[in-house]
């Protein structure tokens, strides 16, 4: 007899029942288990070759199949197959991501004749909630959160019926025994999901309680959603919108055949698109040209478009700037019309994942519900925890040579993200993952995160080293991690990154060969001054007064917005970047598209609205400096000097003002900006990349028209699909981190 050891998504996604079928049609004796840490085990009498080849040709759409492993062994076996209770140790394996409800359950929800018509929480072996309920392995009902809802006699019945699309199903409800939503109002109880909907049409704004957290509703009239900016204190930033169908979104968005692919995903991820008409959502998506718009994936969603006439809605996270969404009844803290609530605890907070395609590419710019907790397979070995960045936070788990990187936490210099997210997410993926024992910490290098502090205090708890790693190489190193690299050259563009010479980078050229032993910054951003430190990332205009020092003249025009000649002042106390982000930021000001950032990335997503196409050649301007460039390590700042090529910036943002303020295109000149910095980073690269791939990784890689001219320049570049180009991947660029230190027992 044999036992086959199955590793992947296995486990809440109905492959017990489709072994069980298929292991009956072969007339195989047997059984089927879950593991204690998330592996199937199924052991038969015979012909396990034949066994293997049907699972993997026909996957249920949610299972995937990373590893299996055949044994000889000897045991007693049942007569027939069957499907054992769980238990049993194994190898890591993992629970479902929260899925899409499936066609056959949206079938049934609008079915008069069938016993869930109408009930929010269908659900089937093949869709609904799994990690957002899950809490400890196997993926067992009684390991959810919704072991407070017994099975009745009904679903009992299906659960156990071989021939039933619900056999084993651990998520199975109904409206005699499962979870139930009810709609409070001001004034108290007001009904359901109904008059939840009635809510809405007639313009209140509400809170709803999904699958991973609260998210606020409302229309999308301009006078709606400004008072909904008004609540959440959100004067600028976007907002998500929900759609009833694909037809309502292409009539309003420029939708390609990937982004219908991903919006109807079983992830359901918020898919950024351009807008048809600027008018389009004016209030909801303010300056910007895209908008998130994303279909139903909830059973709830469905029914309150069944009861409503309007084709969308807003539908975003229900937190303030900065915190975490609200899983509990926190959420009636803030001030709305109606709260539409359930009785199913969120064990795991969950966001909404974001997507945006650029150059063709699907780039995930927030990775939570629908892709967590999906694993990485990384030829790394030990047991490591990463904690990631300070803002867009994840944290990664490493072991048996795979990496799971968590949901989306956020900003974690905020208090409550900090301690009530981040900290719980820790806690968790170190317990649901058993990782009793870790050998590495890993964190960012810069030493007054809250991330870093809290690492080098865990590292010490668990007696394990705590390693700090550069942030630009960690964004390098995620893009490698994912494309399974060696070597490459990074074109490394964000906001801002803690360098391995105490000074602000974010426009850097790295080349990296982890076999060979080298890692040196070969290429940068003309460096400038940030006037106030962080007060110049809110306030862009100081930036702008930094890079036109030297042409005070073009100075006086933006007096209306500082005091740029008192500013100028300041500029020998003031820190020096080559954020390539923080250039963005200046350019915005400078054409007076953004002059006070309200939210992450603002001028620089206002600065890509505004530019346009234009078939335009620039001649970069390149010098060469001697300094500190070679490392022996992405973790020791120590390094020799080398020759550094330099994109020189001042001179062009100098002309670039002298031209729009005689009254030249503002598309032009942005367009032109992005050209010059994409063209730029281009050339230094393919200096250095003789016989390695490039690679580009940052926020500033979300930006089209950035990646767009990167890609002509450089047909080959790689840039990240499955993990976050921006700080939200840069845990598993920490991870892979480790591979430069095998053998190194220092």
């Amino acid at each position: 007899m044999f036992k086959i050891t199955v590793r992947g998504t296995v486990q809440g996604v109905g492959f017990r029942p489709f072994v069980h079928r298929i292991a009956l049609n072969l007339g195989l004796r047997g059984y089927v288990k879950n593991t204690g840490d998330g592996s199937v085990e199924i052991v038969v009498d015979r012909d396990p070759d034949s066994l293997i080849r049907m699972l993997r040709d026909r996957t249920p759409p949610a299972v995937k199949i990373d590893d299996v492993v055949v044994t000889k062994i000897n045991c007693p076996l049942p007569e027939s197959f069957e499907i054992l209770p769980s238990g049993g140790k194994s190898t890591l394996s993992l629970p479902p991501p929260d899925m899409a409800v499936c066609g056959n359950c949206l079938k049934e929800l609008f079915s008069q004749k069938d016993r869930r018509y109408l009930y929010p929480f269908i659900s089937c072996t093949d869709c609904g909630a799994r990690f957002s309920i899950v809490e400890n392995l196997p993926f067992d009902r009684e390991n959810t959160s919704l072991r407070e809802f017994p099975m009745c006699e009904e679903c009992r019945g299906e659960y156990k019926n071989v021939n039933d699309r619900r056999y084993y199903a651990q998520t199975i409800a109904c409206g005699s025994c499962g979870p139930n939503y009810r709609f409070m109002g001001r004034n108290g109880e007001r009904g359901g999901i109904e008059e939840a909907s009635e809510a809405i049409e007639s313009g209140e704004i509400i809170a709803i309680k999904g699958i991973g957290g609260y998210h606020i509703a409302c229309l999308t009239e301009d006078e709606t959603v400004a008072e909904l900016r008004r609540i959440l204190k959100r004067p600028q930033q976007p907002f998500a919108v929900m759609a009833r169908n694909i037809n309502a979104i292409e009539s309003v968005s420029i939708v390609g055949e990937d982004e219908r692919d991903e919006l109807s995903s079983i992830e359901r991820p918020i898919v950024v698109l351009r807008k048809k008409e600027p008018e389009i959502f004016k209030e909801v998506a303010p300056g910007l040209d895209t908008v998130g718009m994303m279909l139903p994936y909830a059973p709830v969603h469905y029914l309150l478009f069944s009861n409503m006439k309007v084709d969308f809605m807003v539908m975003t996270s229900a937190n303030l700037p900065g915190e975490p969404m609200y899983i509990d009844e926190g959420v009636f803290n803030l001030d709305l019309d109606g709260y539409l609530v359930h009785n199913l605890k969120i064990s795991n907070r969950v966001d909404d994942s974001v997507v945006k395609f650029c150059a063709g590419t699907r780039m995930i710019v927030r990775r939570s519900r629908g892709f967590v907790p999906k694993a990485l397979n990384m030829d790394v070995k030990g047991y490591a925890l990463a904690v990631g960045a300070e803002l867009y936070n994840s944290i990664a788990v490493l072991r048996e040579g795979k990496a799971v990187v968590s949901q989306y936490i956020g900003n974690t210099y905020n208090f409550k993200t900090y301690s009530e997210f981040f900290k719980k997410t820790v806690d968790f993926f170190l317990r649901f993952f058993r990782m009793k024992e870790v050998d590495n910490v890993v964190s960012d290098m810069h030493p007054l995160f809250n991330t870093t502090m809290f690492a080098e205090k865990l590292a010490e708890k668990l007696n394990a080293r705590h390693i700090r790693v550069q942030h630009h190489f960690s964004h390098a190193l995620s893009v490698m991690a994912e494309k399974k690299l060696s070597n490459a050259v990074a074109i490394a563009v964000d906001g801002v990154g803690y360098g391995m010479d105490g000074s602000v980078w974010g426009g850097e050229v790295l080349y990296i060969d982890i076999e060979g032993g080298e890692f040196r910054r070969v290429g940068r951003l003309e460096s400038f001054e940030l006037i106030g430190g962080d007060a110049a990332t809110m306030r862009p205009v100081r930036i702008l007064v930094s890079l036109l020092s030297e042409r005070p003249e073009l100075l006086d025009h933006y007096s209306r917005y500082e005091d740029v000649h008192s500013l100028l002042k300041l500029l020998p106390y003031a820190v020096k970047t080559t954020s390539a982000g923080r250039f963005l930021d200046a350019a915005s000001a400078m054409l007076e598209i953004c002059t006070e950032r309200t939210y992450e990335g603002e001028p620089a997503m206002k600065l890509e609205a505004a530019a346009e196409k234009y078939d335009l050649g620039v001649e970069v301007e390149v010098d060469t400096a001697v300094e500190r460039a070679k490392f022996e390590t992405p973790f020791k700042p120590e390094g020799r000097s080398g020759k550094v090529r330099v994109l020189k910036v001042r001179d062009f943002f100098g002309e670039c003002t002298e031209r729009y303020l005689r009254g030249e295109k503002r598309s032009k000149i942005a367009y032109e900006i992005f050209a010059y910095l994409a063209s730029g980073f281009a050339t230094i690269a393919a200096e250095f990349a003789v016989d390695c791939p490039v690679i580009v990784c940052g926020g500033v890689a979300y930006n089209r028209h950035f990646t767009e001219i990167l890609k002509r320049e450089l047909p080959d570049i790689i840039v990240p699909s499955a993990f976050p180009a921006g700080d939200n991947g840069i845990s598993i660029g920490q991870l892979y981190s480790l591979k430069i230190l095998e053998g190194d027992d220092d």
